[in-house]
């Protein structure tokens, strides 16, 4: 079982500092890997929420430099409000920046007035085809191929996409979401899944869904949650949901970024070892 950093960069007031600081002591305690998430201009419906949302794929340009063997990644990018040719570049310089280390996180949305606030409210109604499509151009793009892309929704005849990414068209594509279509993309086009705010319940039957149609590819499976409690009941809950076919978890440590770094070092020293045997 991995365990993975969900960093609080959607914490209001939350400072880079405070994200490096968890970064690196992840890193050194022998967390998997560090997430950060994704809002750009959030509506009335999430104004209480993400109010301060620190952008991720500039947050891991800064981490990449700090870190040397970590796992980094998005959960997630809301594809629909951005560029995927920009997307597709960004991926693939920050995999360049961390050698190899990057997975990126991609969900659909669930938010209409923040697609409304960044002038994407045409996309809304498409989001899930649109994001399917994506993947399909940055496998491509990633490849080195230099052949035309023709979708429905994003094309080019004629174009150079370099330097690819180190990790090439297998850079990991993690997606986010539990919708019935979520659940399909993530068998069909994704490498790994991870559940938000499920509990080991409810996260079972659609892990093993995942499984069954995701044919001879192996999708990882994972889930995002907040570990916070005595040793015993933290313990617990993780090995609740490595019984429902977990191969990770993504955790907040705490309600305020102040709070990580203490639960992560006890943690790595009370819990971690449990998690060896």
């Amino acid at each position: 079982m991995d365990v993975h950093i969900a960093l609080p960069n959607g914490h209001a007031g939350v400072t880079i500092d405070e994200l490096l600081e968890i970064t690196v002591a992840a890193e050194e305690l022998g967390f998997d890997g560090v997430w950060p998430l994704d809002h750009v201009l959030v509506g009335p419906d999430l104004k209480e929420r993400y109010p301060w949302v620190v952008e991720p794929m500039t947050l891991l340009g800064y981490l990449a430099a700090r870190t040397r063997k970590i796992r980094l990644g998005t959960s997630i990018i809301v594809l629909g409000m951005r560029n995927p040719f920009v997307v597709a570049k960004q991926a693939a310089t920050l995999d360049l920046l961390c050698s190899g280390r990057f997975t990126l996180g991609l969900g659909a949305g669930y938010s209409e007035p923040e697609f409304r606030n960044v002038g994407a409210a045409d996309v809304w109604t498409t989001r899930g085809q649109r994001l399917d499509e994506a993947i399909q151009l940055f496998r491509h793009l990633w490849s080195g191929v230099h052949a035309p892309f023709r979708g429905r929704f994003y094309s080019y005849e004629e174009g150079w996409f370099g330097p690819p990414p180190p990790q090439g068209a297998q850079l990991p594509i993690l997606i986010g979401g539990h919708s019935e279509r979520a659940l399909e993309r993530a068998a069909t086009l994704g490498d790994v899944w991870q559940s938000t705010s499920l509990s080991p319940e409810e996260f079972k039957p659609k892990a093993a869904w995942i499984r069954a149609h995701a044919g001879p590819r192996h999708v990882e499976v994972g889930a995002r949650t907040i570990l916070v409690g005595d040793p015993g009941t933290v313990l617990a809950r993780i090995k609740e949901f490595e019984a429902a076919g977990a191969e990770h978890v993504c955790a907040y440590f705490g309600k305020r970024p102040a709070d990580f770094v203490p639960a992560m070092r006890a943690f790595a020293r009370e819990i971690m070892p449990a998690l060896s045997t």
